[in-house]
């Protein structure tokens, strides 16, 4: 038998750096992307509740217990594949408490999902944003500029979901480089509208803010990072996230 080492060995499981260990975590965020359908569709689903949330104009403490319920279900959902892997690896064959283990991470998954639907009903449906809503929806004379943070945070959540659903969907494995829509390019672009946008389109601002969205783009086709193709599906998606996110008339 070889000798055990010391505890302060260094070992090869052992991340080396903080960096190091971001990096792991993105990666297993990758995995999980990329092997359970089941988060991509939440994912989904966490689009569709920001973007809805930013149109009945929920409050502060109403979105954080929505993003609340949605981390509660992801990372139960993290920990349910993480189990499955551990099981998969000890046997490769049926056992019962093999199935036990499975199941009661199953479960937990399942409680997260129905709190989930809890929050998201008795915040949606319950309150009276839902009724005030309805109301306000049928007199909307205007398009409103809301704050820039809050468009810059939703747009940035929703533009890394569909970059990273979209490679995913292409068959691209790796979720950080690459792939079918350049994130970078859609981050910069989407930073160069809301630009324009909040200064009021003047002309020198827009070109400067244009050209350094220009140069994201081009950095990543010349480190043949990204084609132009997928350089171009990156900025048009960030430039039709900050349009809707805009343009959707959320009165007084």
């Amino acid at each position: 038998m070889p000798p055990i080492p010391p505890p302060h060995a260094e070992s090869p499981m052992r991340n080396k750096n903080l960096a190091e260990s971001f990096a792991h975590a993105f990666e297993g965020l990758a995995h999980v992307m990329w092997t359970q359908p089941h988060v991509r569709i939440q994912l989904i689903i966490v689009a569709m509740v920001l973007t809805l949330s930013y149109v009945m104009k929920l409050n502060t403490f109403q979105v954080l217990f929505l993003l609340s319920a949605v981390a509660f279900v992801l990372i139960a959902e993290l920990f349910n594949t993480a189990l499955e892997v551990v099981v998969n690896l000890i046997t490769d064959r049926y056992h019962p408490l093999a199935k036990i283990a499975k199941d009661v991470a199953a479960a937990g998954v399942l409680i997260a999902s129905i709190y989930s639907l809890l929050v998201g009903g008795a915040i949606f449906l319950s309150g009276p944003e839902l009724l005030q809503f309805i109301r306000r929806s049928h007199n909307i004379p205007y398009v409103h500029n809301p704050h820039p943070i809050i468009v810059l945070l939703m747009g940035f959540t929703v533009i890394s979901i569909i970059v990273a659903l979209g490679k995913i969907r292409a068959g691209h494995s790796n979720i950080l480089r690459g792939g079918a829509i350049s994130g970078h390019s859609a981050v910069a672009f989407m930073l160069f509208a809301l630009i324009s946008i909040y200064c009021r389109f003047n002309p020198l601002i827009c070109v400067m803010a244009f050209f350094l969205a220009f140069l994201v783009a081009q950095s990543r086709v010349e480190g043949r990072i990204h084609t132009l193709a997928e350089v171009i599906w990156g900025a048009t998606l960030a430039l039709a996230v900050v349009a809707l996110l805009m343009l959707i008339p959320l009165p007084h």
